[in-house]
């Protein structure tokens, strides 16, 4: 009776284990791979226009990188997660003139931000190696921002931090390149619309599939 009840329990965990990589073999497969690039930061600048010369916006730009990984379903559609550490951007706002400040504004934002996003990315083949993809998906991101510039001749420098998380979406288009049965490249231009922010990435990447 032990020996059926092992028996069984080791098959049951190998068709655990095999079933699984049988219908990826069928329907698609397995692939991963990292980003590097840069991104064009935008948002609303002071809302505060007794202060700061009204209608500005904060923009910004740096490097950016990030992995992603996701399945291939069938030619044409996949399912993606990916990770990107946007980086940090400044901004400095103009602060209208013939006003006499007791304590400087801070007029300096420093924007650090992290995302991760789940999307469904949509191919088309031009040549055997060549193909042509478009996403489309949601975005989450945390925020870590910093006003800075202030100052108080009794205190010194005024910081003021503020962090929080926000959802959004986004969309792009790219570009794949076989290298071989496992390994691409890929070069992409996506768009982040997430809170009152917007990343617009320009990235190249390497892929394994497997």
């Amino acid at each position: 009776m032990k020996k059926s009840m092992s028996f069984t329990f080791a098959f049951l965990i190998t068709l655990i284990l095999i079933c699984p990589r049988l219908w990826a073999a069928e329907a698609g497969q397995f692939y991963m791979g990292l980003d590097f690039g840069s991104s064009r930061v935008k948002s609303d600048g002071p809302k505060d226009d007794s202060i700061f010369v009204p209608n500005q916006q904060f923009k910004a730009s740096d490097s950016v990188y990030g992995l992603h990984a996701g399945f291939q379903f069938n030619e044409w559609f996949a399912a993606e997660f990916g990770l990107m550490d946007f980086g940090s951007t400044s901004h400095r706002f103009k602060v209208k003139d013939g006003i006499f400040f007791l304590v400087q504004p801070n007029d300096t934002q420093t924007v650090d931000v992290k995302g991760a996003a789940l999307s469904g990315v949509f191919s088309y083949s031009m040549t055997s190696s060549l193909s042509l993809f478009g996403v489309v998906g949601v975005a989450a991101a945390d925020f870590d921002i910093t006003q800075s510039g202030g100052y108080s001749p009794f205190v010194g420098s005024l910081p003021e931090h503020n962090s929080f998380s926000d959802e959004g979406f986004l969309y792009g288009l790219g570009v794949k390149y076989a290298l071989g049965d496992s390994l691409g490249l890929r070069a992409e231009l996506r768009r982040n619309e997430v809170g009152d922010f917007t990343f617009e990435v320009a990235s190249l990447g390497v892929e394994y599939g497997f």
